[in-house]
């Protein structure tokens, strides 16, 4: 009888604790193929004021609505979203990302669970691969 009693409360424990987690809107991000991973970044940190313009009107365009005008997750459409965007001004968060795991992520989308669509060339948003270089430029001013 104790026995059950034990294995009823783990299993409500770890039903309760996977609900928690899926409401909570905690997910694991794919990690991109080692192809992107390897890939490097055109603009690098060295980006000048041009680019960075022409990337910020481009977040503000396809971005803000759920990563916030700030990057901290917090845009008009996050509320509606089951999973939250990621909080791109978390400390450690981008410098934990390598540029070409950003990419990927913004050209092929979030994860299966995540609401994030693909913004690569031929997606409805259809962004090129040069200015998803430059939107990953952008993103990094984040975390400074």
């Amino acid at each position: 009888m104790k026995k059950k009693h034990m294995l009823l409360t783990l299993a409500v424990f770890a039903f309760l604790s996977v609900s928690l987690v899926a409401a909570s809107g905690n997910h694991t991000v794919p990690i991109a193929p080692d192809e992107y991973l390897k890939m490097e970044n055109p603009y690098g940190s060295d980006a000048d004021e041009d680019v960075l313009k022409s990337a910020e009107k481009l977040y503000k365009r396809k971005c803000k609505k759920c990563h916030g005008s700030k990057g901290d997750g917090k845009g008009s459409s996050a509320a509606d979203l089951e999973i939250k965007p990621n909080d791109l001004t978390e400390p450690g968060y981008l410098s934990s990302q390598k540029d070409g795991q950003l990419y990927w992520i913004i050209l092929k989308g979030g994860s299966e669970e995540a609401e994030m669509e693909a913004f690569g060339p031929g997606t409805d948003a259809n962004i090129s691969e040069d200015d998803i270089w430059k939107l990953v430029t952008y993103i990094r001013t984040f975390e400074k």
